[in-house]
């Protein structure tokens, strides 16, 4: 808990379609004020739910991928005894990752280990298909867990003809997996509804769009 505390709070995301936004400086933005999440977020059961995209990056193992996700994958990291957040396990266990979609093409990606911090230790989830961004899971020591991001590859060895990396400085961008994922899976189904689609919002999205607060970059 320590490392969470002192680390600012954003949730950073695609611009989702219907926001207001001010000068976006890279592939995603970063917003203050949210939609609240349902009162049964960490069920599930609304990802359980919901259509498959098996075509998706997220759906199935990256090529650009060290280590790919899957429950034998997070254990050989962390290791068979360890705990890991009921969320977390219920979507490695019911294989619910095929329901995620991503706009810019993301993929899961747990990475070559697992990066010690303050209180806990963070096991990579996701990079973008530009390493644009990368979330992470923070798992403490005391049985917390969060979400957070960060602009570094953190979690993966170093390419020795790669320049020096900055040290990686990260953000809160959920306080829970289940949250983590309720509002990724928002907020690319609305942007797909939209611009892919081109088809109207259900009211629950449109509902979801209107409680969004200003953007600011990440």
């Amino acid at each position: 808990m320590l490392f969470l505390a002192q680390l600012p709070r954003r949730w950073v995301t695609i611009q989702v379609p219907g926001t207001y936004s001010e000068r976006i400086l890279a592939t995603y933005v970063g917003y203050h004020e949210l939609p609240p999440t349902p009162i049964d977020v960490a069920d599930l059961g609304w990802l359980r739910d919901a259509p498959r995209h098996p075509e998706d990056y997220l759906a199935g193992a990256s090529e650009d991928a060290v280590r790919d996700l899957s429950v034998q994958a997070v254990a050989d990291l962390l290791g068979d005894r360890a705990t890991v957040p009921d969320d977390f396990a219920r979507f490695l266990d019911e294989g619910l990752r095929d329901r995620l979609r991503s706009a810019t093409d993301s993929y899961f990606d747990l990475g070559d280990f697992t990066v010690p911090v303050d209180g806990g230790r963070l096991l990579h989830l996701i990079s973008d298909s530009q390493w644009v961004y990368h979330w992470l899971l923070y798992l403490g020591d005391d049985g917390t867990s969060a979400v957070v991001g960060t602009t570094s590859s953190a979690g993966f060895t170093p390419d020795p003809d790669d320049d020096q990396q900055e040290p990686s400085e990260y953000v809160v961008v959920a306080n829970s997996f289940a949250e983590f994922t309720w509002r990724w899976w928002m907020d690319n189904e609305i942007f797909y509804r939209t611009a892919v689609d081109r088809t109207p919002l259900t009211p629950n999205q449109q509902s979801y769009v209107t409680q969004y607060g200003h953007p600011t970059s990440p």
